[in-house]
């Protein structure tokens, strides 16, 4: 999972990649074979404008801008106003209006896909921003203040100079917060403040990051990377170690003090509490949202209605295959996986996939743990998308809350590691891709394959087909709930009755959804994107072997998908509907 740092243009990812020239793939003999080599100027300055607009973006997106003519002089995480978002505006319009001079018809097909993603961010971001002060940069758990801690540690270290800019750019922190705790003012003043109960649940979380500040995961991690980076004398290696704890103690901790003290102040002036529909034309919001973070063409109405259709089915068909074998209950019950351990899990994926998923060389990557200080709060698992240019350079986070289930990590590896989030990234580098349609990644598509590759993993883990196919659509059913969830609480209004009372009917207890409630209430469209995108894999999987038939492999499908990249599913599903036509 990736969160943005800062709202401007397009709001970045901090997982962006690189373009300079277009390299076409496959395609039907009357479109063009060479690339314009205006769009392509036109790509590049769009990128190098983007990616340079602060450090932490820049650093995440490349391991040495120089190589790609990017440089920036200034160490800064960027500005997060409504003002600067409103600045931006004319500058989104020109963008948009140069886009629409190029002729679609005589791009490349790589070129085509990505004028697609570009038209679609930009409309979704012009969309979003007829809405001040409705942008939340904070939430429990992808919030910038629980995602910073991760991402500031995780900061590689390429060269000396680098450990220089990261500690100069630790020693911003504090200036930064400042930047968000004055919008959180702002939005206060606007009517437009977040619910109390959330509020809450973000102080208790800065508290638990800051309480021991000695002890403080950015100050361990850097001692112990600085004493293993080759080149360091002992002398540079203290000094590191002493500026690194200072920037930590007066910059990264007041600056969670900061924030506590800054919703402390807040909470309780928030005039709208429930779903983001309770703010005017927040429903015309939450969709706008909603179109931008799952890439799908579906309206809200035809949301709920695929989701529906999508628990209904799954439901039916597991009484169905429980009536057809009465003991598939009890192995579902007693599952076990080929492995518990995350190291050796992700080897295991790694040769399972190969029968279904191309080849892929092989790549490096860390298995981490997420710290202590940060447990109660940050996802189950996430993965840290590696710099265009350094492609080995992959991590995968796993968190051993005390809600920690070894038995349930392998289909987290399965999302995160094979054939999910690490290898649909280092795939699609390895074909030479558009960097500026990585930039441009779509959520729907990134977390609806994770999630695709995830119930995939009932299947690698070897387990007969009725059972593997229970399990998948057990979790099929939970996720629609959760989405349906999401747009009840957000675009219907729902309250925290209401979502109990949705949830009972399919048998959960009254807390677990209060639970769910305030979880779905605290960050808007967290589910969506899961759920959806995942139906639309399945949606374009179903035309594909309807259309197919017998010619139809899920190697050649995952292959086709894998090598498209991130995009909107429309484009998505017209490039599938040309492929296929290549198959028969």
């Amino acid at each position: 999972m990736n969160q943005s740092i800062k709202k401007r243009f397009f709001p970045l990812l901090l997982s962006l990649f690189m373009l300079l020239t277009c390299a076409c793939g496959a395609k039907e003999p009357e479109e063009p074979t060479t690339p314009d080599a205006s769009f392509g100027e036109y790509v590049t300055e769009l990128y190098r404008n983007e990616v340079a607009s602060d450090t932490l973006t820049l650093h995440y997106s490349l391991a040495h801008p120089e190589n790609y003519g990017v440089t920036m002089e200034e160490v800064t995480y960027g500005n997060y106003s409504q003002k600067e978002t409103t600045n931006s505006i004319p500058e989104i319009e020109a963008y948009r209006e140069k886009l629409l001079t190029f002729q679609y018809d005589t791009l490349c097909a790589q070129d085509q896909v990505l004028y697609d993603c570009i038209l679609f961010t930009i409309d979704a971001n012009l969309a979003l921003s007829k809405f001040e002060y409705y942008a939340e940069p904070l939430g429990p758990t992808t919030g910038l203040q629980a995602q910073l801690p991760v991402l500031l540690a995780e900061y590689h270290f390429y060269s000396k100079e680098d450990i220089e800019t990261y500690l100069k750019l630790l020693s911003c922190t504090k200036e930064y917060f400042s930047q968000i705790a004055q919008y959180e003012r702002e939005k206060s003043a606007a009517g437009t403040f977040m619910s109390q109960s959330v509020a809450e649940e973000i102080i208790s979380q800065c508290k638990d990051y800051i309480k021991n500040p000695e002890e403080n995961l950015l100050i361990e991690h850097f001692n112990n990377t600085v004493e293993n980076f080759d080149g360091l004398s002992q002398d540079e290696i203290i000094l590191y170690k002493e500026q690194n704890r200072d920037a930590v103690l007066n910059s990264v901790i007041p600056a969670y003090e900061l924030l506590i003290d800054t919703l402390t102040e807040l909470k309780g002036t928030a005039l709208y509490e429930g779903g983001v529909c309770s703010l005017p034309d927040g429903a015309e919001y939450f969709e706008a949202l909603v179109h931008y973070q799952t890439g799908s063409s579906m309206t809200i109405k035809q949301m709920q209605k695929r989701l529906l259709t999508a628990v209904q089915s799954s439901l039916v068909s597991m009484s169905a295959a429980q009536f057809s074998d009465p003991e598939l209950f009890n192995r579902y019950s007693a599952l076990t996986y080929p492995e518990t351990d995350p190291a050796k899990g992700l080897e295991f994926l790694k040769n399972a996939i190969k029968a279904d998923f191309p080849a892929l060389d092989e790549v490096d990557y860390s298995v981490k743990y997420v710290h202590k200080s940060l447990q109660e709060y940050l996802s189950p698992a996430m993965y840290l998308v590696p710099p265009f240019d350094d492609r080995n350079n992959n991590n995968i986070y796993i968190n051993r809350n005390p809600d920690y289930d070894t038995n349930d990590i392998f289909t987290t590896l399965a999302h995160e590691g094979y054939p999910g989030h690490l290898y649909q990234n280092v795939y699609y580098l390895g074909t030479n891709p558009q960097p500026l349609q990585q930039l441009l990644r779509t959520s729907g598509y990134t977390e609806g394959w994770g999630t695709y590759a995830e119930l995939y993993g009932y299947v690698l883990a070897g387990f007969d087909e009725a059972l593997a196919k229970f399990c998948q659509d057990n979790m099929t059913a939970i996720l629609s709930l959760y989405g349906l969830t999401e747009i009840g609480v957000h675009y219907t209004g729902w309250d925290e009755r209401t979502t109990a009372n949705f949830w009972g009917d399919y048998g959960i207890d009254e807390k677990t959804a209060k639970e769910i409630y305030q979880a779905v209430l605290a960050e808007p469209c967290s589910y969506l994107p899961y759920c959806i995108g995942y139906l639309e894999f399945m949606d374009l999987k179903e035309q594909a072997q309807e259309e197919l038939g017998k010619n139809f492999t899920p190697l050649a499908f995952h292959t086709f998908l894998l090598e498209l990249g991130p995009a909107p599913f429309a484009t998505v599903k017209t490039q599938m509907e040309r492929w296929i036509k290549t198959q028969k």
